[in-house]
């Protein structure tokens, strides 16, 4: 796969069976996922997306609109699925992969094996949060404490914290203004993992919905809150033993 800013890779290689392009959730980066490589088959060449205005791309300004994002991150994706690939998202990571799973096909793009959708709501439930992007500054740190996947190391340096706030602000605006399309008709028939946290704020049921586009899905719930997927031990069972199921049922 050629060298793109917005890939980075975690583990595997070009030799690998498939690949897992995993988005991140909002403030996010790549490296969130880094630690799976400690237990991803090595036939999966496991990718994280990288967002402008992070880690090495951190120069660059973040990009607050969904459409803008999907139709510049395009161009890279489509020539690394020359192979048999999935699609991984927590959160608002969840909708990216959604947003660009539904360009993809309707551009005619190779369909994924799957799609593994974590921590979100679909985006066909009804909106029950309380919108992050314009909160002010000391109710928006609350905010990112209650959902406890920032390190609270980094919420208590506030001067580092005012560096980062407007990307991880674009981030949760990326998910608050994103219109539902008219969905692709081959969406239906993509394989999904919807996965929730059981005591996540979030309810398991608008995660569910997720089902009404993805008929073709298997849903979890784990223990845990909004990050369930890092406190959880069976996590990784549970997304390894479903991406290898997937790709045996696409290569049979």
């Amino acid at each position: 796969m050629k060298t793109s800013p917005w890939f980075v890779p975690l583990s595997g290689d070009g030799s690998a069976a498939m690949r897992l392009f995993a988005f991140p959730f909002a403030g996010g980066s790549a490296a969130a996922y880094a630690p799976w490589r400690s237990w991803m088959p090595g036939h999966v060449e496991l990718i994280g997306v990288q967002l402008p205005g992070r880690a090495m791309r951190m120069r660059e300004a973040p990009i607050d609109d969904m459409d803008t994002l999907v139709s510049a991150l395009l161009p890279h994706l489509r020539p690394a699925l020359d192979k048999p690939y999935q699609l991984f998202g927590h959160s608002n990571g969840a909708l990216m992969a959604f947003a660009v799973l539904d360009s993809l096909l309707k551009l005619g793009a190779p369909a994924p094996q799957a799609i593994i959708l974590s921590a979100k709501a679909a985006p066909t439930a009804p909106w029950r949060r309380e919108p992050m992007s314009t909160l002010p500054e000391a109710r928006f740190l609350e905010r990112l404490k209650e959902l406890d996947g920032t390190p609270p190391e980094l919420l208590a340096d506030l001067e580092l914290m005012r560096l980062l706030s407007p990307m991880i602000r674009a981030d949760f605006r990326l998910g608050e203004t994103f219109a539902m399309p008219a969905p692709a008709p081959a969406l239906a028939t993509v394989p999904a993992l919807i996965i929730a946290g059981g005591d996540d704020a979030m309810p398991p049921a608008d995660v569910f919905a997720w089902r009404t586009l993805f008929p073709d899905s298997r849903q979890v719930t784990l223990s845990g809150g909004h990050f369930c997927i890092n406190t959880d031990p069976s996590f990784a069972h549970v997304l390894v033993d479903f991406i290898e199921t997937s790709h045996c049922r696409a290569e049979a």
